[in-house]
């Protein structure tokens, strides 16, 4: 019972020591690149897909449709459609946002780390609305309205000012990285 004590203890001991051990700021430059990257990449493939979808959709209303049978629902689609990059990138960047959580950053980065994270959170409150009232846009008017009344308009030049500090802080501590800042406009 003992030696189970003791090894029971040492194993204790052994994980606190691993899971309190600071990461470097080389190797947390390199994973919070590979996040950011990946993040991007996942943005820039909705979006591309979405807009895609929408104009092939457009065409073949305009081939179909004409006055304002084709304005209603040009609207209906890009509402839709709209709807659904906006969904998409609400998902990419809860996954995102997880991610950069689970990692444990230098102290020397650490605060630029808790602010780049606290923005995207604000981005995706932002988000939500935009879900909630876009499906129901009966123009494109209110559809504009709905994205630039958002938070999610609002925090974009707040979070690319917190993703460049954060950029800004890895790189005095020497690794260059590139964690796409211009990708979150």
């Amino acid at each position: 019972m003992r030696r189970l004590a003791g090894m029971l203890l040492g194993v204790g001991v052994i994980f606190t020591a691993c899971s309190s051990a600071t990461v470097s700021v080389p190797d947390y430059a390199a994973g919070v690149e590979e996040r950011a990257t990946a993040y991007g990449v996942e943005s820039d493939d909705l979006e591309e897909r979405q807009l895609a979808t929408l104009e092939d959709t457009v065409t073949r209303l305009q081939e179909e449709l004409e006055g304002q049978a084709l304005i209603d629902a040009a609207i209906s689609e890009t509402a839709r459609e709209s709807t659904k990059l906006f969904s998409g990138i609400s998902d990419a960047l809860d996954r995102y946002v997880k991610d950069l959580d689970a990692m444990t950053p230098p102290d020397a980065v650490a605060e630029d780390h808790a602010a780049y994270i606290r923005a995207l959170d604000s981005s995706r409150a932002g988000l939500a609305s935009i879900l909630d009232d876009l499906p129901g846009a009966t123009s494109f008017e209110q559809m504009d309205k709905v994205i630039n009344g958002s938070g999610f308009a609002d925090v974009q030049q707040r979070l690319e000012a917190a993703c460049r500090a954060l950029e800004a802080a890895i790189e005095s501590q020497g690794p260059d990285v590139d964690l796409r800042c211009e990708a979150t406009r």
